[in-house]
């Protein structure tokens, strides 16, 4: 982090220090997370980047969201400024409509406040919405505001861009068969069952990180190369585990497996999905009870109930 960025971000630390936790905040943030709804006010996380955004607008695994600040001192012309009594948050806010950007679901950790202005899908207040007004534009490129504005930009790129399904090309039988690996030849390299081999073939199965490793150099690729000839993964497999109540489970996985989350949930979305290969109609797979029964089985293994 810069020193600039550190700064602005001390500043907002310190701000954030001040403030009294409503019971309405206390009580959100305890529960359960549930999937976002627009006018929620979440704390967004992935590894060392933290930012509490206001959600506009969710698609199937996107969220349109608006950084905020409470400290309101900050603004620019595109900004939002909202009264105490316009969030459960009972403070001031700052919305950052001119950073507005799709967020993955996976990054959001906790709602922790409820907006009761109402809001358009791009942060706009709808015609119904009272008691805001608008910021001024920044005085310089150099001032305070700028550099403030300038880090809530740099987090919500960095939160924009996560991704960690593996994005698979279905090319991994083309590959196979190219390099004449069939059922007998997976069986021996990777330690598998004829069963699981004939899935590979099949492109009913993914290959994990270790057998790919394994087949790298029969194939000629790096183990990156190998894995992204995967088969696409279902789109609701990955909805599922990028829902935020996921992330508890995910989290333990990964502490459990001596990983980072990605990780956790990557080898998450493979096991789920090997195990249904065998389905008959894959597409009718009820994918939230499989992945409940991969986490009943992989943490109550290591006594986590």
């Amino acid at each position: 982090m810069s020193q600039a960025s550190s700064s602005a971000y001390e500043r907002l630390r310190a701000a954030a220090t001040q403030l009294k936790v409503p019971e309405a905040v206390r009580t959100a943030a305890a529960a359960t997370p549930g999937d976002p709804h627009p006018g929620e006010i979440w704390r967004a996380v992935w590894e060392n980047a933290v930012e509490i955004v206001a959600v506009t607008a969710v698609d199937d695994t996107v969220v349109h969201a608006v950084p905020i600040s409470m400290d309101t001192r900050f603004h620019d012309a595109d900004t939002l400024l909202l009264p105490a009594d316009a969030s459960t948050l009972e403070q001031p806010l700052a919305l950052w409509r001119g950073l507005r950007s799709r967020l993955p679901w996976c990054v959001l950790d906790r709602q922790v406040s409820q907006l009761s202005v109402p809001l358009e899908a791009d942060a706009a207040p709808a015609p119904t919405a009272t008691g805001y007004r608008y910021g001024g534009p920044l005085p310089s490129p150099a001032a305070p505001a700028a550099e403030f504005r300038a880090t809530l930009a740099d987090t919500m790129d960095y939160l924009a861009a996560v991704r960690w399904a593996p994005q698979g090309s279905g090319s991994l039988a083309a590959l196979l068969k190219k390099h004449g690996l069939g059922p007998a030849e997976l069986v021996r390299h990777l330690s598998i069952q004829p069963p699981r081999a004939l899935a590979l073939l099949r492109a009913q199965a993914p290959l994990t990180p270790h057998e790919a490793s394994l087949l790298a150099p029969l194939v000629g690729l790096p183990t990156d190369r190998v894995l992204a000839a995967n088969p696409a993964l279902p789109e609701r497999l990955v909805h599922e585990l990028s829902r935020p109540a996921r992330r508890v489970q995910i989290r333990r996985l990964a502490q459990l497996t001596g990983t980072v989350e990605r990780d956790a949930r990557q080898q998450a979305v493979l096991a789920t999905l090997t195990l249904a290969a065998r389905q008959e109609r894959p597409t009718e797979t009820d994918w939230p009870a499989r992945v409940d029964r991969y986490f009943d089985v992989h943490l109550d293994q290591n006594g986590d109930r």
